[in-house]
This record gives C-alpha cells, sequence and structure tokens, in this order.
C-alpha cells in the first residue's frame, strides 16, 4: 500500500484549502486530501492553515479573533476563493476521496469528532496533529478513528521511538507518523513497518527536484507521500507503475 496524499490539496497553481484546491489533488488521483482545520471566534470550524489571514489574502487579522461572517467575505490571493466550512469541505467530497484533518488548535478535537460521527464518515478521516497529548486523548476517547502524529523535529518522542525501536515507547500508538521530509532516514521507515505504522513524509517545496526526493524515499520504503504539487502525483504513480514491471 502506497499513499498519495494532497498536502492542503496542493499548493501550487490554486490557493491551498481552497475546494478548486482539493479539486485538483482529487483529479491527479490522490487517496487523501489533507487539510487544517481551527475555529473561529463564533466557534465555527474553518479550513484554513494559519494563525493570520496575511499569507493567503490580503488582509490581516487573527482568524480566532474574527467571526465567521468576516472571513467568509475574505478572498484568497491567487484565486479570489472563499476560505471554506469545515463542513463544506467534508460534505463536497465525502464520495470521492478521504480526509487528513489537521488539528491546527486541539481546543476543537470534541468539535470535530461530533462533526465526522454525526456524517458518518468516520472510517474515511485521519486526524492529525502534533500536539502528542491530544492525539493520545483522542485514540483513547475514539479508538476507531485513525490518528497520524505529525513530527517537525527531531525531538521526542521520535528519539526514543528511534532508540528503542518499539512502538511500546510511545504513550500512544499512532496509526500513521508524518515526518519532515528532511528528517526521514531507511532506519525510521523500517522501524515503523516493524511496529505497523505507517510511515509518512512531508515538506517538498523547498527542493530543487522534489521528484528526485520523492523517488529517493520511495526506493527506501516510504510508505506515503504529502504531496505540495498536484501535478507530481501523475509522474510518480508512472515510476511506480514501470519499476512493478
Amino acid at each position: 500500500m502506497f499513499l498519495y496524499i494532497g498536502h492542503r490539496g496542493t499548493r501550487i497553481d490554486y490557493d491551498e484549502n481552497t475546494i478548486p484546491a482539493f479539486e485538483a489533488a482529487i483529479v491527479a488521483g490522490v487517496d487523501f486530501i489533507e487539510l487544517d482545520v481551527q475555529k473561529t471566534r463564533d466557534e465555527k470550524l474553518i479550513v484554513f492553515h494559519d494563525n493570520t489571514l496575511k499569507r493567503i489574502t490580503n488582509h490581516t487579522g487573527t482568524v480566532n479573533e474574527l467571526n465567521y461572517m468576516e472571513i467568509k467575505s475574505v478572498k484568497t490571493k491567487l484565486t479570489n476563493e472563499k476560505i471554506p466550512l469545515l463542513s463544506e469541505v467534508l460534505n463536497h467530497f465525502k464520495n470521492k476521496t478521504n480526509f487528513m484533518i489537521d488539528l491546527k488548535d486541539v481546543g476543537i478535537r470534541r468539535d470535530l469528532i461530533h462533526l465526522i460521527t454525526g456524517m458518518k464518515i468516520v472510517d474515511q478521516c485521519v486526524i492529525s496533529g502534533r500536539d502528542y497529548n491530544a492525539l493520545s486523548e483522542i485514540k483513547d476517547d475514539f479508538f476507531k478513528i485513525s490518528v497520524c502524529y505529525n513530527i517537525t523535529k527531531g525531538n521526542f518522542p521520535l528519539k526514543a521511538f528511534m532508540k528503542q525501536g518499539k512502538k511500546e515507547n510511545l504513550s500512544f500508538n499512532p496509526d500513521m507518523i508524518s515526518l519532515r521530509s528532511m528528517l526521514v532516514k531507511k532506519e525510521f521507515i523500517e522501524i515503523c513497518v516493524k511496529n505497523e505504522i505507517i510511515p509518512l513524509a512531508w515538506d517538498f517545496l523547498s527542493y530543487s527536484n522534489p521528484i528526485d526526493k520523492i523517488t529517493a524515499l520511495i526506493n527506501n520504503g516510504i510508505k506515503g507521500i504529502l504531496f505540495d504539487n498536484y501535478k507530481h502525483i501523475s509522474i510518480i504513480k508512472k515510476r511506480r507503475a514501470l519499476k512493478a514491471g
């Protein structure tokens, strides 16, 4: 099994975390769209990565200090799209793909669980995040939900996990671990696979030739990639098909 995941849908040609970005990733053949979720001041769950509006829109303001109606009127810079509600994205694509939902605000986890259970799409969702304790609590309370631990730095618990080579060294058992691509070593992949954890890699925008980096990771046994560029998906699919013969 190899997972093709659209990171924020795509981060090329479209504004990330928008309906067209997700559509482009799905057309390209992803298994999951990855999206970021946080809460507005009036407690609406929206799909947006940053704490502020500045990078993606021509407006300023902090997301959790704005009501959704204020955010709804804002358009993205590149493709003039609105910032969607999580419920809109899930309803729009629930019959087309699976979802990797990244918690940007750990306080929203119960609202998120309530939403996806109510929509009966738990089996289509993986909840991801960098807050180790929040993911552990989700797994304790809702064991049927798959979780992905995102690691941006080589810190604990990665060091302990790598040193001992057993998932028992983690306080909970993530279904997946997503590691920044520059940190991924073959040993990490092998330890994950041995412990029945799916190893993923993300962050490829900084490479002069991301295809070569992705190919090298695949050759080392990585089980999934979060693609920043939807155009790379077909290239990798063709390479893997040729290699498989």
